[in-house]
């Protein structure tokens, strides 16, 4: 046995002296006798202690008799795959566990093997870096430690045998175990039911004992609530046309002058389900990303029971090698181009959302920044430098960046151009507004950059909210969090069918209810966190755009039948109510459409006005979607219908 090592922090390193000392040239010596290219790492700038890594990390193929020639070398003891996936199957894996954090054994490749009394066996598959022995002997500074040398592919196979149902518990659980009161796990808390059955009931009696006096008292509330949001909504979207908080724009001389070095690791979540059809384009948008490869952190989420696409990233490269190439690529970049990405298999569980999945991969995250993308996004190539930069130069309370949003497919239809339309006021103006305001900001489902750091510790997505976007944008507020506007676009499919567009908004409205019932559990709660203002100005900009398309066939309805079949109000005159529902639909739609053709104005897509006109076609689809969201709220809460991507014409081109 080797000797043993005494540390400054009193632990003993048992089997860890060289028999013969190792530097850089006997490595590579080494690597080539079991032909493992080292072309990459024959750089002078590598280290000695930077080689493995390096290969690592460049997905190169290492043997296990390397690792076994590099631990007699060493004088220390080896432990083939067998004998690592033997411990594992008979250990406690809780124990095993506790004794290093994931990220300690995610960043150096080490990984427990035992512990007995005041003896701790660790494996590594890199020996050579002092940084573990420093680390190791700080952790377990009262015990003595045995380390062994292992290969890549046993720690990683170690690693996944012990942290996937942990990540996937996590992933699911961690905001409901930290704050329950702001997850959609629970829809309703029982004060929240006793309060809408005694709404309920207060109306039924109402209209039993007089059926006029109570039509008068709803109409005239919701009248009321008409003439108070709409002028409201109005008036952000003009604070946005008048500039209201500019996005933060970045130039093209500040990303020139910004040294790659100075970026920091950026992590992407993509979550991929049911994308088959898509993920060569993915990759394709990924690689005109203009940011470090070297800094980026691609993890591609995947289902564990969607072989369709888990099989298309394997074809593709991602597991391997490639048996096909995505056209866009050069073949002989293709290989260096894949190192960037991490694909991830998330086990099954009941629940299969895009929070889950992005909660996981986030776990697993090795950047301080994030960024989430869908399958068929196509960001800005600079979109990750501008948001990098901005969050150097600001505060650390500035946590989340939003980009602006619109489709690549906004031509195809009349639909896709209502879409268009409507995203163009909403993240061109609307949000600006809002910013201004000092509202809090519901955020996109896509191209929203996080702090990391800010993300862990409100507690990552809500797994249960199929919005989690808005959910957490509301969170963020409420931990006196910023969120600001950045100016860069992320373009994206629009549905390119009415069936596809409700199931989508249906999904959308079934979420902002979940949102606005989770954060009004405890209304007094909120406003503490929120303060005045601030709770008022969300009940009157996102509490109302949750309610107000499912009252909106009511007042269509009571013009129509006033206007149409008088008699059936003949206990009271309608020429009192034909004014109002008059006053609030028509006035009221008037003034929306006005502030989309100036939408389109200032956007110069001038071709759009006409359509713009139309726009309350699109506004009774919205009505029939919040009702189909209402109804598989309480129906299938957690259910997430996907949205078909890859289908438009330009997708297919």
């Amino acid at each position: 046995m080797a000797q043993q090592q005494k540390s400054g922090f009193n632990a003993t390193i048992i089997d860890a002296s060289t028999k013969e000392p190792v530097d850089k040239d006997s490595l590579l010596d080494l690597l080539k006798t079991h032909r493992v290219n080292t072309h990459s790492v024959e750089n002078p700038k590598i280290r000695l202690e930077e080689v493995i890594p390096a290969l690592r990390k460049a997905k190169v193929n290492l043997p296990e008799a390397f690792f076994r020639d590099l631990a007699k070398k060493l004088g220390m003891p080896f432990f083939d795959n067998q004998k690592v996936t033997r411990i594992y199957h008979q250990q406690q894996k809780s124990q095993l566990i506790s004794i290093l954090p994931y990220p300690l054994i995610s960043k150096y490749k080490i990984i427990p093997l035992d512990i007995q009394g005041s003896i701790v066996d660790l494996a590594v598959d890199n020996p050579l870096d002092h940084r573990v022995l420093v680390t190791v002997q700080y952790l377990f500074a009262q015990r003595k430690i045995s380390l062994h040398v292992v290969s890549t592919k046993s720690v990683e196979l170690a690693i996944d045998n012990i942290y996937n149902e942990i990540h996937k518990k996590q992933a699911m659980l961690d905001l409901y175990n930290r704050t329950p009161d702001q997850s959609a796990y629970r829809i309703l808390y029982p004060n929240q039911k006793y309060f809408i059955l005694a709404v309920v009931a207060a109306i039924t009696v109402s209209a039993i004992l007089s059926s006029i006096i109570t039509f008068m008292v709803l109409f005239a509330a919701v009248s009321v609530a008409y003439f108070i949001v709409n002028p409201i909504k109005i008036y952000i979207s003009i604070r946005g046309f008048k500039g209201g908080r500019a996005p933060t724009r970045i130039t093209p001389g500040e990303i020139l002058w910004t040294h790659s070095e100075d970026f920091p690791v950026y992590t992407i979540l993509i979550p991929v389900f049911h994308e088959a059809g898509v993920l060569a384009q993915n990759l394709l948008n990924m690689y005109h990303l203009n940011y470090p490869r070297n800094k980026l952190d691609i993890k591609i989420l995947m289902e564990e029971k969607d072989s369709e696409t888990i099989n298309e990233a394997k074809r593709l490269g991602l597991f391997g090698a490639p048996q096909k190439y995505v056209k866009g690529i050069p073949r002989e970049e293709y290989s260096e181009f894949l190192k960037m990405f991490d694909p991830i298999v998330i086990p099954g569980a009941q629940v299969t959302t895009k929070p889950r999945a992005c909660n996981y991969g986030l776990l697993r995250a090795k950047g301080e920044l994030c960024v989430i993308y869908d399958a068929e996004d196509r960001p800005d190539p600079n979109q990750l430098k501008k948001a990098a930069i901005v969050f150097l130069r600001s505060p650390q309370d500035v946590v989340c960046l939003q980009s602006k949003l619109n489709f690549y497919n906004a031509d195809e239809n009349l639909l896709t151009k209502w879409f268009s339309i409507e995203y163009a006021n909403w993240y061109e103006f609307y949000l600006q507004g809002l910013d201004w305001i000092e509202a809090p900001i519901p955020l996109g489902g896509t191209s929203n950059h996080f702090r990391k750091k800010g993300l862990d510790q409100l507690g990552r997505w809500d797994p249960y909210n199929v919005t989690e976007d808005a959910d957490i944008g509301i969170r963020l507020a409420r931990q006196k969090l910023k969120t600001e506007m950045i100016d860069t676009y992320t373009y994206e499919e629009a549905p390119i069918s009415v069936k596809a567009w409700v199931v989508q908004r249906s999904r959308w409205y079934k979420g902002h209810l979940q949102t606005y019932l989770v954060h009004m559990r405890h209304p007094v709660k909120l406003y503490r966190d929120l303060g005045a203002e601030k709770f008022l100005k969300l009940q009157l900009t996102f509490g109302t755009s949750v309610f107000i398309p499912i009252v909106n066939p009511f007042l269509w309805a009571m013009l129509a039948l006033t206007s149409i079949m008088p008699p059936l109000f003949g206990w009271i005159d309608p020429s009192y109510l034909q004014p109002i529902c008059l006053f609030d639909l028509i006035v009221g739609n008037l003034s929306f459409l006005a502030i989309y053709v100036v939408a389109c104005i200032k956007l110069k897509k001038y071709n759009y006005m006409p359509y713009a006109l139309l726009m309350p076609g699109y506004w009774a689809l919205h009505s029939f979607a919040s009702w189909r969201g209402l109804i598989q709220l309480i129906r299938k809460p957690f259910q997430w219908d996907k949205t078909s991507h890859g289908v438009s014409k330009i997708a297919k081109t």
